[in-house]
Parts: structure tokens; sequence; C-alpha cells
């Protein structure tokens, strides 16, 4: 439970200390007097946004401090214990601290251990349960009626195992959807990639084959350059009627014959001309071999896949070297789309399963949420009864919408019917019910989903609006009634509530010389008369109002 709260700078007030017991405790104050402070600070310090305009004027920064009590909260001290947050001076109490800066920064604490802002909402939940003064507006929407049912049910677990479920199965389904879109579109491709295809095997490339072609290219393009040299070349050392070699075999022969004569001058020279022939005769060979070459595929040949490779290479907008890649693309593609059958017989089978899993734990979820319906209709029902409605008749409808797409929250629409008195037909409760009537329906239901062992302090911020007289002190006795399990704290502007109340607290607004400044208090008996004269006087307080006072606080 919380036993002690510290303000600093927060709104009005500049600094607060109050201390809480067990019980029920009421807040009351003049209108914009600051009654909502305990409420603020409290949201703060488990989590809740920070904004610097919660600052007190011309301070830097705002700082909020709260001790609980956990003896009694095993649930809690093992989840410190997991966090390595234990208050090593006294493992029965938690310290939670949150500073606030004026450029919007915001720093947290648990047990003077720096902490995140998302541990603390962690921790909140095992402390407090804020319940605010628009319960009843929630209460008429149709959207949170569900999530009203399920939260008085205890079917968080089985709520947010259906939404899994439905999640898992909207990711196979969409996964689903995609491969089916694919086929298609693919399919009307077939026939277009299965042809570009064909053209692209036509060429028979593969990895370095366009560089070799590309240079057997260039050997072609230059060829007749390279066979008139070869000609000519080969002419003079095989022309049939003159030619080099027999040209130097004729002169050979002459110098052999005059040899003798020369005493050997001329040797070397006829030496050389030997060597000189040996060389001719080996060049017009060579010469003769790459005149009487051929290539396997004629420069015609050649030049239109050339030009083949070049249409494909800006069609596919690829470099021509990068054609064989294009090809194993395009049969990659063409392989997939003929596996895509049995991958979306595969998927779709992985879908039937996920369904049949969703349909099971919607069909499950929604006969749990039948029987805490009928139970929630006669627990509220009676629970009205309390609170000056006695023909009261409250009811949690269901229809289950089986034609319906699967939804996160299951195929079960719920609705909330009333009416106040015997006779009447039950219709919509944002339809007939007042606005004190929505108060106690709205204040009866949340008690009764109220659970003791998640959170031992309840917070009520005038949920008492739209009611008065008897009314307000049957809600007065429930809260009571609450505050002996529970420490129940309530924000009230109702006299009939606060005098039921164990501790009564004052908030009051005064001006200083720092400015306007609020302050709570806790009032003694005579405190309490005073304000409850107050509360029923209309700030004019009499013998009257006083005696009444004290004759209410006595009841």
């Amino acid at each position: 439970m919380l036993e002690h709260l510290d303000v600093s700078n927060l709104a009005l007030s500049s600094a607060s200390h109050i201390d809480f017991y067990k019980g029920m405790a009421c807040i009351t104050g003049e209108t914009g007097a600051g009654k909502s402070l305990i409420v603020d600070a409290l949201s703060l310090v488990l989590g809740a946004r920070a904004d610097s305009l919660v600052i007190r004027d011309g301070m830097d920064k705002c700082q909020v401090s709260a001790i609980f009590s956990i003896k009694d909260n095993a649930a809690l001290k093992a989840r410190l214990t997991e966090l390595e947050l234990v208050n090593e001076d006294n493992e029965d109490e938690l310290v939670l601290r949150r500073v606030i800066q004026r450029d919007g920064k915001s720093r947290a604490f648990v047990n003077s251990q720096s902490s995140t802002i998302s541990v603390l909402k962690e921790l909140a939940a095992y402390l407090v349960s804020i319940h605010g003064q628009h319960a009843s507006i929630k209460l008429i929407d149709e959207k949170n009626q569900l999530k009203v049912l399920d939260s008085y049910a205890g079917l968080e677990k089985e709520s947010a195992d259906l939404q899994a479920a439905f999640n898992a199965y909207n990711v196979k389904r969409r996964e689903l959807t995609v491969l089916a879109t694919l086929q298609k579109d693919e399919a009307a491709l077939y026939k277009s990639l299965r042809h570009e295809l064909e053209e692209l095997n036509r060429l028979e490339l593969g990895k370095g084959d366009y560089e070799e072609l590309e240079k057997t290219f260039d050997s072609l393009v230059h060829r007749e350059h390279l066979n008139s040299a070869v000609t000519l070349a080969l002419g003079a050392l095989d022309n049939d009627e003159s030619n080099i070699i027999d040209i130097l075999n004729a002169r050979l022969s002459d110098l052999v014959r005059v040899e003798n004569y020369a005493k050997g001058t001329i040797a070397p020279v006829i030496e050389n001309l030997n060597n000189a022939l040996s060389y001719l005769a080996d060049a017009r060979e060579m010469l003769s071999d790459i005149a009487g070459s051929s290539i396997a595929q004629s420069s015609i040949e050649i030049e239109q896949k050339m030009s083949k490779c070049h249409e494909l290479s800006r069609r596919f907008g690829v470099a021509p070297s990068q054609l064989y890649l294009q090809r194993e693309q395009l049969q990659q593609r063409i392989d997939d789309f003929l596996l895509l059958k049995d991958k979306i017989n595969a998927k779709t089978a992985e879908v039937k399963a996920l369904r049949d899993i969703y349909e099971k734990k919607s069909q499950e979820l929604s006969d749990k949420r039948h029987e805490a319906a009928e139970r929630m209709s006669l627990e509220v029902t009676d629970k009205i009864h309390t609170l000056a409605m006695p023909d009261g008749i409250f009811k949690v409808s269901i229809e289950v919408d089986n034609e319906c797409k699967p939804r996160a929250e299951g195929r079960d629409n719920v609705s909330f019917i009333f009416c106040a008195n015997r006779g009447q037909e039950l219709r919509a409760i944002g339809d007939v019910a007042s606005g004190g009537e929505l108060s106690r329906l709205a204040l009866a239901i949340e008690v009764l989903s109220l659970k003791q062992e998640s959170c031992q302090t309840l917070i009520f911020d005038e949920v008492d609006t739209g009611i008065s007289g008897r009314t307000a002190s049957s809600v007065g006795d429930l809260l009571k009634t609450l505050g002996h399990k529970v420490q129940v704290i309530t924000i009230t502007h109702l006299p009939q509530v606060a005098a039921k109340a164990t501790s009564h607290y004052l908030v009051s607004k005064f001006n200083s010389s720092d400015g306007v400044q609020s302050t709570i208090d806790l009032l003694d008996v005579d405190g309490r008369v005073d304000e409850l004269a107050r509360m029923m006087g209309g700030n004019v307080v009499t013998e009257d109002t006083l005696k009444s006072a004290r004759s209410l606080l006595e009841s």
C-alpha cells in the first residue's frame, strides 16, 4: 500500500509531504485548489508521460517520490529480485522517484537505483489501480465494452493468446496473398519470359564467352588486310615466274661454281645465303598455313551473333558481357514460378492450420465470455441495487458473428444494456442511463473487476460525478467496505462520500510571495466537520451546516 508521497514543484505545489494509512482516504477541496495533485503525482511516479508544463512556474525541475509497503506482495518482491532492484535496507519497502526537468528530460529511480520509465510502468501494475472520472464515458463506448468484460472475467491472458493466434494467422495469410499475386503476375509474363530465355539460350554464352567472341570478331574485321599481306608475302616467296627463293638459289649456284677461285673469301657468303634460304623456306611454309587456315564460323555469322548480343544488352539494360547472368536469372525466375504451385499449397496448409488454431481459441474464449457475461450481469445488477437503484437491471449481451472475417478480439460483439425501472425495456446504457446512473454503473463494474491480488491501492478520481444524497451515501458505503480489503483513496466533492472515509485530506490554495500555492493537510475531527460543513453549505458554514456535518460524520 501507499505509505508516503513527497511532491516538489509540481503544478501549484512547491512542497507537499503526505502520509497515507490503511482503509479509505478521501481528498476534498474547493474547485481549482488542486485536488488532482495526488493522482497527477502518482501517475508520474508510476511511469505516466511527463511534460515540462507540470513544473511549477519559475522552477527548473519537479520531483515526486512515493514509498510503498510491499510486505504482503510476494509477486512484486519476486519481480524486484529478478530486476535486482530490492531495497537493501528494507525488503518490505519500495521507493519510487521521478525527476522531470524543464528541458523535458526525465529520470526514474527504484530504491535509489537509476531505472527506466518502462520499469516504473511495469511495477505500477503491482501497486496502484487508478480509476478516473471518465470511466462512465468509456463505459458507453461499445468498443470498450468487450475489454471491460474481459477485465471483469480475468480473461486478459486468453485474450492476449487469441490476439497472438490472430497475428500468426494474419502474417501467413498475407504471405499467401503475396505468393498468389506473384503467381498471377508471373503467369501473365511466363510466355514472354520463356521467349527471352530461348533467345539467350541460342547465343550459348557462358562466363567469358562474350569476350572471346569479341576477340574473334575483331580478327574477322581485320581479316582482309591480313589475307592481302600474306598473299603478297607468299607471292614474293613462291611465285611461279620469279620469287626471292628461286632467285637466291640461282645466285647461290653461281657463287658455288666460282668458290674455288675466291680463295675462301666467299665461303661465309655462301653459308649465310644457305641460312637465309632455309629461313625463307620456313617463312613460306608458315605463310602457306596462314593462307590456308579457316575459322569455324563465317564473318557473317559472327557479326550476326555480335549484333544479337548488343540488341539483348540494350533490352535487358546490362552489359553484353553480363548476358550470361541475365540468362541465369531468367532461368531461376522461371524455375521459381514453376515451384510456386508447391509453395502455395504448402503455405495454404499453414494458413489453414493457423486458422484452425485461431477458431479454436476464439470459440474457447467466447464460451468463457458467455459464462462471465451471465455472472457479470447478476453481480452488477446486485451491486447497483445497493447504490440506490433497487429496480435497476444490467445485462451483458453477446452476439457471435461467425460470418465475419477473423478479428484480433474474436467473433464476439459485446454490448451493455440497462434499465433503471421495472417494466422498461433493456436498451444500450448510453441511450437510457442518466449521468448519475452511468457513474454508479461504472463504479460497480470497476469495483467488481478489481483483483485484490494484483494491486493493494485503489484510487478513484471523482467517480461519484452526477450523484447526490442517498445515492452518494451508498457510494460512500461501497468505497468504505472496499477499504476493509485494500487501501482506497478517493477524490470527491460529495460530503456523503467524504464522511465515510477513515482519513480525510484537504487541498487548499493560497497566495504567497512565491505566487499561488497548493497544500494538502490531514484533517482532525474538527477539521473534518468544518470541511464537511463547507461542502454541504456551498462554502457557507453555519451552525446548521456544522450540526449536519457532525451528524453525517457520526452516522
